[in-house]
Parts: structure tokens; sequence; C-alpha cells
């Protein structure tokens, strides 16, 4: 039989006494704790905010001025590559000497011009040829920096010219290599490699980056937006660069402690700076911890014993108190088994006093819960369904409708009531992309900012949910300006939160409830008038002015304007009657401006089928002409479509009557500039006096057919002309073109290169040389 020591079983039976007694000595280690921490930490802290800002504030400053150095010579550079005498020599197949001194002294006054350019050089792909500030004229292959030229060739790393870190080997014995920054300017990129290179000194550059600060072992790297190192005062792996990269935020200044792999703690400053735009570089500075933090390791053990002591103490104090706490709970925990005899400890709830007295409150909040939530969603639906009932349906008698006001918690007067409909504009477009789901949800966030916009108004309301496009308003308030405008603030705000626009129609006042479904009716007719006013629009019956009812017909002189431009398929003048006509129906209520439209399409109709060959397209049936009209909703839709659908029927009438005539003259054009090819004079005037046509007229025609432009046709036959000449003989080029019809040298040479990537001699060398290789 194994002893149990009375202490230990009587603890065993009280677990919430011992868990009073764990969370409380929990909280004392942790309050502690923290307090310990907060006390060694805030003061490191501090000391670490003090220097890191100012050392933020450092560097940001000097990255700052490198920066500004960095995009003077960015400047420079480009200034100097437009000098005309460098830009020249570079591009020329061939040069004097007395030429290649000048470019060399022009070199060597752009070099001295500011200590940090190390050297300069002037590329020339065409006779394969440097000139350095160093070592004047050399021959590319011989050139000593032949890693510029290796990343020139490559069309990977051509792309990234600018702002190039790299160690330039020097080419005098005894040396060492330099860190430099190479800006490269190309004077033809994708053509040649002829171009303009600065090597810019990065020590030099970097100077008020070196003296930025005194800590011992501190080290300074700066990094470009493709992770290049372009300085570092200490040697860097590619693991350490990858790890300085993913703690240093581009595009941020700031600073941070991190420990790297090989390193204790490092106080890392970083700042970034835009040079021009082009390129973004990172500027890290980091500070070994231990120099900045050795002295408040002393407060930090002097801190522990305090800490110690006081923990004991209070260890002491908790068990106490803990005591004390835990009788009220034991006697709760007996009244309530007391009440639920049925449910002891053991018998479903857990053995646990608090866990057995929390899950019978839980239950019991539930149950209340469950039967609250069911009440309200009931209440709800029933509201609901009514309120669709009274405005769709026709209710007998008032008292009928008062009692259940009165059943459903309606707030709303007996009479001089009205009805509102906030109608969603584009709504086919809208069903047709989300299920009856998200359009239920839709109309319930609608009713709800329709209800908190107006309901701060001392005039009663209630909204519902009808279904399909529209919410309704049940209103009590009179007719008044101000009150409308409350209603165009609903208008807004379903289109700020909800991004959906809507049309809303203020109907009559309700003269009894029993004519609450005609007022509703009539209301939603209301809203169709959105066809003359347009989306978003207010409508309000009592300010509409009286509009004619009658229909409009095209009168019998329009009919004969439009018969008269058919045959010459003038277009503007069809547009002109229907816009005219389309004029006169905006003020007219919806179904007579309906009605009339259509009306007015069947007329054009006829008269079109009445000189067109062939049937009308499907667009142009009774049905489909009613049914966009319907789905255009408004006015200002329904023109542009009108206007579309009859341009395109007359371009294909058109079309189809003049394409056997157009084929003529496009051979009959393309003949004669083979006959004329030689002329320089000849153009599209030319070509539209000889055939008899306006020259703008002839230009959409040969476009239209071709799809190529008369002066592209011109310019690729005397391309082809030209470059057989050149393959066939030895002349010069000069004789060639000016036979060729060309009127200007310059124009020929663009217009060349720009159609075969190279210059006229480049191609005859090219072709002459496949030519020959072919024969062998």
């Amino acid at each position: 039989m194994k002893f149990r020591h009375p202490l230990l079983a009587s603890l065993k039976r009280h677990p919430t006494y011992m868990k009073l007694i764990f969370y409380f000595v929990s909280a004392n280690v942790l309050v502690l704790g923290i307090s310990f921490a907060l006390l060694y930490w805030q003061s490191s802290k501090t000391l670490l905010e003090e220097i890191g800002d100012h050392s933020e504030s450092l560097l940001v400053n000097s990255a700052q001025n490198t920066a500004r150095l960095m995009e003077w010579a960015l400047e420079f550079s480009f200034s100097s590559s437009n000098d005309s005498t460098l830009k020249v020599y570079a591009l020329s197949d061939q040069y004097s000497d007395f030429e290649t001194f000048e470019v060399w002294s022009r070199l060597m006054d752009i070099k001295n011009a500011n200590p940090a350019i190390d050297s300069v050089y002037l590329i020339n792909d065409y006779t394969n040829t440097v000139v350095d500030s160093r070592l004047g004229l050399n021959d590319a292959e011989a050139f000593y920096d032949q890693d510029i030229i290796k990343r020139l060739r490559n069309p990977v790393t051509a792309n990234h010219s600018v702002l190039i870190p790299r160690t330039l080997s020097l080419p005098l014995t005894g040396n060492k290599p330099k860190e430099v920054t190479t800006i490269i300017r190309f004077y033809e990129k994708g053509s040649s490699i002829s171009a303009f290179v600065m090597n810019v000194d990065t020590d030099n550059l970097m100077t008020l980056l070196q003296n930025n600060s005194n800590y011992a072992n501190r080290s300074v790297t700066v990094l470009n937006d493709r992770d290049e190192t372009v300085y570092s005062s200490t040697s860097l792996n590619r693991e350490q660069i990858a790890e300085l990269r993913n703690h240093g935020s581009k595009g941020a200044s700031g600073w941070k402690l991190f420990q790297p792999r090989t390193q204790g703690e490092q106080l890392m400053v970083y700042a970034s700076t835009s040079i021009k735009g082009i390129q973004d570089w990172t500027f890290i500075e980091t500070i070994p911890k231990s120099v900045i933090l050795g002295k408040i390791t002393v407060l930090r053990n002097t801190s522990l014993i305090l800490f110690f002591a006081l923990f004991v103490a209070s260890l002491t104090v908790i068990v106490l108190i803990s005591k004390r706490v835990y009788s009220p709970i034991q006697e709760l925990i007996s009244r309530v088994m007391r009440q639920h005899q049925a449910e002891k400890p053991g018998l479903g709830y857990s053995t646990n006093e608090l866990d057995y007295l929390s899950n019978v409150f839980i239950d019991q909040r539930n149950q209340i819960n469950e039967l609250t939530e069911q009440w309200r969603l009931n209440k709800f639906l029933g509201r609901e369904r009514f309120l669709r009932d009274f405005l769709g349906e026709t209710y007998h008698s008032a008292e009928e409708i008062g009692s259940q006001f009165l059943e459903w918690g309606i707030d709303l007067p007996k009479d001089q009531l009205s009805v509102a409909i906030f109608r969603i504009d584009h709504f086919s477009e809208f069903s047709e992309t989300y299920p009856e789901k998200d359009r239920r949800l839709l109309r319930f966030a609608m009713s709800n900012i329709i209800q908190e916009s107006l309901q701060s108004s001392k005039h009663k309301l209630q909204t519902v949910d009808m279904g399909d496009d529209h919410v309704a308003v049940v209103l009590s308030a009179p007719l008044s300006e101000e009150y409308a405008k409350k209603l165009q603030v609903s208008q807004q705000l379903i289109e700020q939160y909800l991004s959906v626009g809507t049309t809303a129609a203020w109907g009559r006042t309700l003269p009894s409830l029993t004519d609450m479904h005609e007022i509703y009716m009539e209301t939603y007719e209301l809203t169709q008038e959105r066809f003359r006013f347009g989306h978003r629009a207010l409508i309000v019956k009592a300010w509409l002015p009286d509009a004619p009812g009658e229909l409009y017909h095209l009168p019998v002189n329009k009919e004969r304007q439009i018969a008269q431009a058919l045959p010459k398929g003038n277009a503007d003048t069809v547009l002109e009657v229907i816009r005219s006509a389309v004029g006169k129906l905006r003020g007219m209520p919806y179904f007579e401006c309906k009605m009339s439209l259509i009306t007015l399409f069947m007329d054009i109709r006829r008269l079109m089928q009445e000189h067109s060959g062939q049937p009308l397209p499907s667009s142009w049936g009774l049905t489909s002409i009613e049914k966009q009209i319907i789905q255009q909703e408004t006015m200002e839709n329904v023109v542009p479509w009108i206007e579309a659908l009859v341009t395109k029927t007359l371009e294909d009438i058109v079309a189809a009557r003049s394409l056997s005539k157009n084929v003529a003259l496009i051979e009959q054009a393309d003949r004669f500039i083979e006959e004329q090819l030689t002329d320089p004079n000849l153009s599209a005037k030319m070509l539209a006096d000889h055939l008899g046509l306006s020259v703008n007229y002839f230009r959409s025609l040969y476009k239209a057919e071709t799809n190529q432009s008369i002066t592209d046709k011109i310019s690729e036959k005397r391309l082809n002309f030209i470059c057989q000449e050149l393959l066939a003989s030895d002349s010069p080029i000069e004789p060639i073109v000016q036979n060729s019809g060309f009127s200007s040298l310059n124009t020929f040479y663009s217009i060349f290169k720009k159609m075969y990537g190279m210059t006229p001699a480049q191609y005859r060398k090219k072709h002459r040389n496949g030519d020959t290789m072919e024969k062998i």
C-alpha cells in the first residue's frame, strides 16, 4: 500500500487551487522577467536608438552627397559623349592621325576635368580600335580592358550599360587593379558597339562615405539594384553580400540589429538613393554591437541579483493570496451543483471545478442566443414577405393592413405615404456576371445604405427588397426639395460603397393604404424615364412637365433626303436626319419615345432595303431593335448604337458595290508606279491626278485595299531597285540613289537603315560575300 501525504491528496482534490497558485506564480515570474528585460533592454535600446538614428542621419547625408557626385559624373559623361568630334570619330570607318590626336586630346581634357575620373575610352566598332586617355590609339583585340569589350559585344550585358561596378586591371606594370564604376554611352545601340566609356574611381568617389564615422571594426558596403558590389571597405564573398541584402531594405533608410553567420551581433545602418532614376544604390554600414554595448553588461548582472530576491519574497505572498481567492469560488461551485443535482462532476462534465461551472453557464447562454436569433430571423423574413406582398398585391382593407403593421412592428402612418424606387443601372450586364445570390446581397446592402442615410430624418420609412433590379422605399415624407436631395445622397453613397449606379424615382403621395400597389407600379414605370434623363437621375413625378403623347413619324422630305443619299453611300446625310429625328424624341415620355424610335427604324430599314442588293442583317429585325432599345436603358446609349448600326450597314452596301471597281484602280496605280519609279516627282498626288481622283480619297482607298500607304509602296519599290543595282555593279552609292527617284540622300539613308538594319555599303559587302560563298 502506497503512502500518500495528506497535503498532496488535498491538492489533488482541488485542482483549481493548484491552478490559482500556478497562475499567480507564472504572472509574478512574467512581471519580474518583463521588468528586468525592460530595464536592461530599455537602457541598451535607448543607447542603440541614439547611435542608430545618428548613424542613419550621417549615412543618409553621405549617401546623398555620394549620389550627387555620381550624378555629376553621369551627366558629365553624357554631355561629353555628345561632342560632335567624338561622335563622328566613333562612327567613321577611316581617320587620320591628326583626327586621332585631336580625339585623344579631348579625352584627356574630359579625364582631367575631375580627379574622380580614372580613364576615358572611345570605341570605334567600324575600325575595331579604341582611343584611351592613358595609352592613346589601341587595337580592340590588344586593348588591356578586354572586359568592357566583351560586355559590349554580349547583348545581355550590353543592356546594363550605365553605372557598372567592376575591377579594372591597369596596363602599367606594378600597379594594382583598381575598383571603378563604368558609364557607357552607345552611339548606335543594337547596330554596333561604337561607344563612349568613362571609368570613375570608386575609392575616390566614396571618400565622404569612408570618413562617415570612426568606430572600430566598422565596414561600409554599397550595392546596386542588381545586387552587385559597387564599393566595400572589406572583402565580402557572395554569401555575405546576399546576407546584407536580405537585411537591408531596398528604397528605404533605417537601422537594425542582425547576427551574421560567422560574426558577432552587428548594428546595421542602411540608406538608399536613386542615381538619376536610372539605378538605385543601397549604402550599408555595420558596427559590432559589442563596441556599443560593452558597459551595459554590468548593469544587467546587478539587476539580475535584485530581481531574484524580489521573486523569493513575492512567491510567499502568492501562496497566501491564492488560498483566500479560492474560498468564494468553492462556495459558488457548491451552490450550482446543488441546483443541478443531475449534472454532477464526472457525469458528462469535466471534474475540474471551473470547467464544470463554465459548461453550465455556456449551455444556458447558447440556449438563450439560439432562441433570440431564431426569433429575430423569423420576424425579419416575415416582415420582408409582408412588405413585398403589400407593394406587389392589393390588400382588401385598411384594417387588415394596419393589423399586419402591428404584428410585424412596422412603424408607418396610415396615410400620406409615397414610394421611392432605387433601380440598378446596367442591370443586364450585372446579372450576366453575378448569380442570384450575389444580386440578393447587393440589394440587401443597398437597403441598409438607404436606411442609414435616411433614418436621421424626422420622417419614417421602410426599405423593401423587391427582387430583380430594384429596392423600394415606403416614405412618410411630403414632397420637398430637401428630401429629394437626401434621396440623391443615398444614390451617391450606393455608388461610393458598392460601385453601382442607380436611378431613383419618387412617385405621388398615397391617398389610402389600399392603393399602395397602384402607386408602386406607377413609380416603377416612372424609373423608365431614365431613358431620356440618363443614368443616376432622380425622377420626381410631381416635377415632371406634361409631355405630348403622340408618336413621331419621319416627314416625307426627310425620307426623300435619305433616299437620295443612299445610292451615293452618303452616311453623313443619313446620320444627320437620324440625329434631327432623335433630338425631337428626347422630350417624349418613355413609351411614346420607344415606339417612335421603333417606327423610325422601320422607315430607315425600308429605305435601305430598297437600295440594297441583298437582305439586311437580322440586327434590323423588329424584335432585335426593341430588345436593343430596352437594353441600352438611356437615350445617350441608344444614339451611338443607332449611328454605329446605320454606318456599318451603309459601309457594307457601298463596299459590295465598289469592290470590283477598287481592284481595277489599285492594279492601274501599281502599273503607273512601276513606269514612273525613277521620277522624283512621283507621289500620291501625281497618281491621283493620273487616275482622276482626289488625293485624300485615293490615299484612303489604297490604304484600305492594300493595308499599305502609297508613300511606303513607292519607297519599297525604289529600295528593291537600289538593292539590285548595289549587287549588280560597283558604281558608287550616290549616283544609284539619285537615279532611283529619291530626292534626298538623308531620307534614303534613314529609310534604308530602318528597313535593312545596316548601311548600303554593309548591305553590298554582306550579300556579295554571301554570293561568293555560295559559288565556292
